[in-house]
């Protein structure tokens, strides 16, 4: 893999995502690896992790974006010797970025991952990437580090829009207000990098247009629920119906996909599509996520 021939996009965020973020990481990962962009990411937990499993389920093949036909293969840098697998339970997420593209890191094999080794790799990703995207961020953390490094060496730098409400938007919503472009998916990633040789794909239908255009007794109460966890109480506000009425609608909705339930709360999640081919060394079970 010719790593400067390709183009190439760092994604990071917090290990503490919510659901929204990682579903919305896992998409660009995969839309921009079908795009021919290589993406680069440190493998950790959360948003990391969710942008390679998106970038290993991709068909990563030529593009008509006018993108190099060898891009699309996912780069992981890592904290660690290239044999020391951190953190364990991605092993198999290392694998499969080892074998459709590239895993790189600056320690000698047998190197321990100690905690100042982090913010070291994370000027790697921000070096390698063309641009970064910050998909969620809490006010401080990893994250912000790789934002600082990839400004001082002029990468734009980009950041997905978040709930007002939720911490681990913080980050990623200060960016926007101290005005980073934002991402509302792959496309705006591509015009940053110059290779929107394609008409913007946003007459495809996106989870929010998607799950708008439910019909039937059930779309008031999905219309109710909110993209971040939303409280009972708040849907039967939302919604004007009766406890019963509601609780039934939810049931049907959690069965559909259309609807996330968890510990008295309710989440909209993106309507479901078809299943993404497994990359190498990842079970069908474990990318689908997107």
């Amino acid at each position: 893999m010719n790593i400067s021939a390709t183009p190439r996009v760092s994604i990071v965020g917090t290990r503490r995502c919510t659901h929204y973020g990682r579903e919305v990481a896992a998409e660009l990962g995969h839309d921009l690896a079908e795009a021919g962009v290589a993406v680069v990411s440190g493998l950790a937990y959360g948003i990391d992790g969710a942008a390679h499993h998106g970038a290993c389920a991709s068909g990563g093949g030529p593009s008509d974006r006018g993108c190099p036909s060898a891009g699309g293969a996912p780069i992981g840098i890592v904290a660690s010797g290239l044999d020391v697998i951190y953190p364990p339970r991605h092993a198999k997420l290392w694998q499969a970025v080892g074998e459709k593209g590239v895993l790189l890191s600056e320690a000698p094999l047998g190197t321990r991952p100690d905690g100042w080794r982090f913010p070291t790799r994370n000027r790697v990703i921000a070096a390698l990437g063309q641009a970064l995207v910050v998909v969620e961020s809490h006010a401080g953390g990893g994250s912000m580090h790789t934002v600082e490094a990839a400004a001082a060496r002029s990468r734009p730098v980009l950041a997905v829009p978040g709930s007002v409400h939720s911490p681990a938007s913080v980050g990623t919503n200060q960016l926007l207000a101290d005005g980073c472009h934002p991402v509302r998916d792959a496309d705006d990633v591509l015009v940053a990098l110059g290779l929107e040789g394609q008409p913007p794909s946003r007459g495809r239908q996106g989870p929010r247009a998607r799950a708008g255009d439910e019909s039937g007794p059930d779309a008031v109460v999905l219309r109710a629920v909110g993209w971040e966890p939303t409280a009972l109480d708040v849907i039967l506000g939302r919604t004007g119906q009766r406890l019963g009425e509601v609780a039934v609608a939810l049931d049907r909705l959690v069965e559909r996909g259309l609807v996330r339930a968890g510990g008295g709360w309710w989440e909209r999640v993106k309507a479901p599509r078809r299943r993404a081919r497994a990359g190498p060394g990842l079970s069908a079970g474990e990318i689908d996520i997107l």
